[in-house]
């Protein structure tokens, strides 16, 4: 019997003498008509030649009973039968073959345990959404790389987040900066790459709310919902929201559309339309009074969803405006797909896919990695919050789940935060079964990290437990984030001091002596781990990078404690400014083997920020009159 990732439905033994073999001195391969081409990777792991279907020991037969990912393997003393109805169920058919053949440790033979296998998967959508907006845009390599690892887990559907200009909009050339955008040439490549490894690449932009870069733009200003932006969490922030009753807002979407639309293959779209956080607020605010924000809502998010409709596609759309506030979805296009977000461990996936559910809407939940505003996932909620909405989904007969990975405040994290979260996504939805967490080291160490050991995949999956260590817990980020995000906001929100104006903004965040003491000891022996066990270079520097900008932030953090003398405060401030310089040369060099260019700049902008706060605050505390 065999262990397969992810869990198959049923793996029997397919004689009661449990001894007996499929052994195959040669293997010799018949494809079914139109069915080779999903089997294009058998080659990689066996040598074959292939024949009639009388003269051959494996064959690949086609069986229409089956649905469209279902497949059935048997291993018999004489051969190896394999069963699908169509691509998806002989590709996963083929990455279980894999597993099985490749336990063996054998190329040219094949020595086989006679089972029988029935296998499909739980979860209808089993996707993954990766942010390529907000300052880094990967590079195509590393798209497919993802891609490889999602084939692994036989998940199915892949989105790309776009906002602002992140994507080859060929109405808009000028907005497009040299090394910063997926080209269109480059999505078709993704898409046909994701297609041929049985993954449908949806199309994805957002259209209403985020849309800041745009607005930002002296032109088309005039189509904000508030041209002077509002005050949000901490700060305030330039318009971000459209004008709904401006008929130029939808004229642009739709030539935003109109620029990507038509080069998805794909049967859905993904229109966002979340967080419009000016709404009702600005130029909508008289109809909103008269009727309802969750109307005026409606009433574009329905002439968006029409316009994608004429292209043959079916609206995706996150429901936070609609489920959060109890509005009636029945105004809304047939056939949509609400997508329910939330990160924290405590979301309450289950009531609100509940209210889907009783609207008699199509449904999916969306759990975060955790990974923006805490930079190594925050892994006890990452591991409840994605258990929680994948096991909603399935009691309540959801459409499946897609994983969402942000870029929230610059794009800090590095790819390897998102692993472990995307396996357990994977696995998990594949196949709901109690203690598949069990599972996700041993994917990660066997397929990703090629870790022989079985140990780095809890490495670095423990270094996200780091916030457990601060002062307290903090929904959606970490005390980390907090006080990135108060050093940097001290430079446009500081009304006098900014000494003063830190102070105050993180008085309950502030860590004691012992919460200092356990973090920087934890993260002292996080990166003495991840120089011993960590095999991959790339790995092990983005790993050790990230470790840096924690241990800066934490002598930030620890620098302001009430209970310190000012020398003390200035050693640890000045020990913050040597490791967080590092840290960007660094970030530099790592940032740019797996993406483009794209805004760097920008991000770089926020940690030097934080090193001028911190020069800032030197002076401060050794009595500098001047802090600007």
């Amino acid at each position: 019997m065999y262990k397969i990732y992810p869990n198959v439905k049923l793996q029997k033994a397919m004689y009661l003498e449990k001894e007996k073999k499929c052994n195959l001195e040669s293997c010799v391969v018949f494809f079914d008509k139109d069915v080779e081409n999903a089997c294009f990777q058998l080659k990689t792991f066996l040598k074959y030649k292939k024949s009639s279907k009388k003269a051959s020991n494996i064959k690949f037969l086609k069986n229409s009973e089956l649905k469209d990912e279902a497949y059935v393997i048997e291993t018999k003393e004489n051969g190896i039968d394999v069963y699908a109805s169509g691509y998806s169920g002989f590709y996963y058919a083929v990455k279980t073959l894999k597993q099985m053949v490749n336990a063996s440790k054998k190329v040219e033979s094949v020595s086989l345990d006679c089972v029988h296998i029935e296998d499909e998967p739980d979860l209808k959508m089993r996707g993954f959404m990766l942010d390529i907006s907000r300052n880094k845009v990967p590079k195509i390599e590393t798209i497919k790389y993802l891609i490889d690892i999602m084939s692994d887990l036989k998940m199915n559907h892949l989105e790309l987040y776009v906002e602002g200009f992140s994507f080859e909009y060929k109405t808009f050339p000028q907005y497009l900066q040299e090394n910063s955008y997926v080209t269109i040439e480059e999505y078709k490549e993704i898409e046909a790459y994701c297609n041929k490894n049985a993954i449908d690449l949806v199309g994805n932009e957002n259209g209403f709310g985020h849309m800041q870069e745009w607005l930002a733009k002296p032109e088309l200003k005039h189509l904000a919902e508030k041209e002077d932006g509002l005050f949000l969490w901490g700060s305030h922030r330039g318009p971000s929201t459209l004008d709904p009753n401006d008929e130029g807002s939808l004229e642009l979407v739709k030539k935003m559309y109109k620029d990507m639309i038509p080069h998805s293959n794909s049967k859905y779209f993904n229109m966002n339309f979340d967080e419009p956080f000016e709404l009702g607020l600005g130029k909508s605010k008289e109809e909103a009074e008269k009727t309802s924000v969750d109307d005026v809502y409606k009433k574009f998010a329905i002439k968006c969803a029409n316009e994608i409709i004429k292209y043959g596609k079916t609206p995706m759309i996150w429901g936070d405006v609609l489920v959060r506030h109890n509005a009636s979805l029945e105004d809304m296009p047939e056939n949509m797909v609400y997508l329910d977000w939330g990160y924290d461990a405590n979301y309450p996936f289950d009531l609100h896919l509940k209210k889907l559910k009783d609207a008699k809407v199509s449904f999916v939940s969306a759990p975060g990695t955790s990974t923006w505003c805490g930079w190594y996932g925050r892994t006890y909620d990452w591991f409840e919050n994605i258990g929680n909405s994948i096991w909603a989904n399935f009691k309540l007969g959801g459409d499946g789940v897609v994983l969402t990975d942000w870029g929230d405040f610059g794009h800090l994290q590095h790819l390897p935060s998102t692993f472990a979260p995307l396996a357990y996504t994977g696995l998990l939805s594949y196949r709901c079964y109690a203690g598949t967490n069990k599972l996700v080291r041993e994917f990660l160490n066997k397929f990703v990290y090629n870790d022989s050991a079985n140990i780095v995949a809890d490495v670095i999956m423990d270094a996200g437990n780091y916030y457990a260590y601060e002062k307290r817990w903090r929904g959606n980020g970490t005390v980390a984030f907090s006080t990135l995000l108060y050093a940097v906001y001290s430079f446009k929100e500081a009304t006098g001091s900014q000494v003063e104006y830190f102070k105050e903004q993180i008085k309950y965040n502030c860590m004691d002596k012992e919460n200092y003491f356990v973090l920087t000891g934890f993260l002292k022996n996080k990166v003495r781990e991840f120089k011993g066990v960590i095999k991959d270079k790339l790995i092990k520097k983005e790993m050790i990078n990230t470790a840096d900008l924690l241990y800066g932030l934490t002598n930030l953090n620890y620098a302001y404690n009430e209970k310190l003398k000012d020398n003390e405060r200035i050693k640890l401030l000045e020990e913050a400014k040597v490791i967080l310089e590092k840290y960007c040369v660094d970030l530099k060099d790592v940032w740019l083997q797996r993406n483009k260019y794209s805004q760097l700049d920008n991000t770089l902008n926020y940690i030097y920020k934080v090193i001028r706060f911190i020069d800032l605050s030197i002076e401060y505390y050794k009595g500098g009159a001047n802090e600007a």
